[in-house]
């Protein structure tokens, strides 16, 4: 007996605490490449696979927010709306969320899910805020989520440069569902300042969460927007952006859609220029691209007035079209991502002008950690060092691109 006790006293000792201590989360990296392009990160997943996974294996609960649903029969989009379906004539409940803005696309493809068991809602997010529902994610059970660029739409899966993530995380899942739950009642007629209830963010700068990616551990946070407009607790994400470029000491690398200092006659707001300045100006290295979409008429004049700063590079970007046909809408660099100093990145689902952070929803991942930086940069320096991008030309009279 005595000899038994002391074998189990021995085997317990050898047991490795990090087993205990060690990350208690899951992050993938998820990264849409348009056909016909040299895109394509050895370390990034691809969305539709990504997609039918999780909508696949949800069992109870499956909420959806986006700013707008697509589908085209034969394409991409479809077997994730089917998987959709799929879940909800098999008991799961199914919520979403889209914005009345974008009705026109989104009502083509309401109906059959609504056929299907899934309850879904409308948010007027200009008449109550201001902005638009600009956020995509979605939550499966609690356990698992998706946050990223990518459109529920087809063309965001094949035809346009996008980049997300999964986070498998309850605690993830939860503060994600405190966003869902504020804009589905609001959706429902709920006032704005009863959005939020008593629920409280968890995963925060302050208190990060500790993750695996790619097979090394990472810490990472959530932020939000509009500013005022989030869970209790919740980081803002301008506010969180401002902070870890100011804390750039080498390198900022980063692309985006569009950029601008002022939106639909908004205010001149600089917050987010004067950061970046303010890097280039401490001699850190800013590396920056653009999508074409940015350019032309007035809307370039910002990226123009950037590009004219010491340590600050801008190349603008423009995916060719496929071979055999023009595809409205697409063909266009989506992603929103920056990494600083090879060891922190961002990840979101806003462009960078006044508009998406201060009133417009926005849900944003910080991660902290060389692998996902890697990543992230192995995607940037395809761009980077890709056929598709320029450095832009601050004497050009840009035409803007046809996107219909």
């Amino acid at each position: 007996m005595k000899k038994t006790m002391l074998s189990l006293a021995l085997s317990l000792c050898a047991m490795p605490l990090a087993a205990a201590e060690g990350p208690g989360a899951e992050l993938k990296i998820v990264e849409s490449v348009p056909a016909e392009t040299v895109y394509g990160s050895s370390l990034a997943a691809r969305p539709q696979e990504v997609w039918l996974e999780m909508i696949g294996s949800a069992k109870k609960k499956l909420d959806i927010e986006e700013f707008y649903i697509a589908d085209e029969k034969g394409e991409a989009m479809e077997p994730v709306l089917e998987a959709v379906k799929a879940a909800a004539k098999r008991g799961v409940k199914v919520r979403l969320i889209a914005d009345s803005v974008m009705m026109s696309e989104t009502s083509k493809a309401l109906p059959a899910l609504k056929e299907a068991g899934v309850d879904a809602r409308v948010v007027n997010f200009k008449k109550n805020i201001g902005g638009v529902q600009h956020s995509k994610f979605f939550v499966v059970d609690g356990a698992s989520a998706f946050v990223g660029s990518q459109n529920f739409d087809w063309r965001s899966l094949t035809q346009i440069h996008e980049l997300g993530a999964r986070l498998d995380s309850k605690k993830a899942a939860a503060d994600l569902e405190l966003v869902f739950d504020a804009d589905w009642a609001l959706a429902g007629g709920a006032p704005v300042k009863k959005m939020f209830g008593k629920g409280k963010a968890a995963v925060t700068a302050a208190k990060p969460e500790k993750a695996l990616l790619n097979g090394a551990e990472v810490s990472y946070s959530l932020a939000f927007s509009p500013v005022g407009h989030i869970p209790k607790g919740a980081d803002s994400e301008i506010a969180g952006l401002l902070k870890l470029l100011d804390s750039a000491k080498s390198t900022v690398r980063g692309q985006v859609m569009t950029y601008a200092l002022m939106e639909h006659g908004s205010k001149r707001w600089a917050d987010l220029d004067t950061a970046f300045r303010k890097a280039a100006a401490r001699g850190v290295k800013v590396e920056l691209i653009f999508a074409d979409w940015g350019m032309g008429g007035k809307a370039d004049r910002d990226i123009k007035a950037l590009a004219k700063t010491d340590n600050i590079t801008v190349k603008i970007s423009s995916l060719p079209p496929l071979k055999d046909r023009f595809i409205p809408y697409a063909r266009v660099e989506h992603l929103k991502y920056l990494t600083v100093d090879g060891d922190r990145s961002y990840i979101t689902t806003s462009n960078w002008g006044p508009g998406y952070f201060n009133s417009s929803r926005g849900v944003a991942l910080f991660i902290g950690g060389a692998a996902a930086a890697e990543a992230l940069e192995d995607i940037f320096s395809k761009a980077w060092d890709g056929p598709y991008v320029q450095p832009v030309d601050p004497l050009k009279e840009y035409q803007p691109v046809k996107r219909s």
